[in-house]
């Protein structure tokens, strides 16, 4: 292993770690109560049961798909960690949305508007990384398959946009019911 090879390992750890410590500030900072704990009803837990049943599936169905794909076409479009990557996103996005949709997302103890502020900076920021991969990297690809480490924010970004989507059409439905 070169020096190279260790300095992006190092930092690669360093960001997950940094990353880590980030997402607990953010948590308490999203919270009216500034606890790390979500505080859901009975109707929200229920949901969020089936929303996770709905989304575990899905990643299942995602992941045979791809073993039949691997089997079957024998071309890899994909690296490995791309592939992987995506079958957390369709579990996640079924999970999110189906939440969302039923209202039970949002804890009791926890400000919609910090969310939605969060989410928002995610996806600018993960587009703002991807456009810049993209750009260093002339695309996504490395040798001919979809590269994980051009990729990713660009996957990312894609899926806060879809939720935010989701959020927004929600919202908007919410407010045309009659009271």
């Amino acid at each position: 292993m070169n020096n190279h090879e260790i300095m992006y390992r190092i930092g690669f750890l360093a960001g997950i770690l940094s990353g880590g410590i980030l997402a607990i500030l953010l948590v308490r900072l999203i919270r009216t109560d500034r606890t790390l704990k979500c505080k859901y009803d009975e109707r929200q837990q229920l949901i969020q049961g089936r929303a996770f049943k709905y989304g575990f599936f899905s990643w299942m169905f995602f992941d045979g798909f791809c073993i039949l794909a691997d089997i079957g076409l024998e071309v890899r479009w994909l690296d490995r960690s791309t592939v992987l990557f995506l079958g957390m996103l369709v579990g996640m996005t079924v999970y999110v949305s189906y939440s969302i949709w039923h209202d039970g997302y949002f804890s009791m103890n926890q400000n919609p508007r910090k969310v939605l502020a969060l989410l928002v900076l995610a996806a600018v920021l993960n587009m703002l990384c991807a456009a810049r991969n993209i750009y260093a990297h002339q695309g996504v690809l490395e040798n001919g398959v979809v590269s994980f480490h051009y990729s990713c924010n660009l996957l990312m970004a894609a899926f806060s946009v879809f939720l935010l989507s989701v959020m927004a059409v929600k919202s908007i439905l919410d407010h045309k019911k009659p009271e």
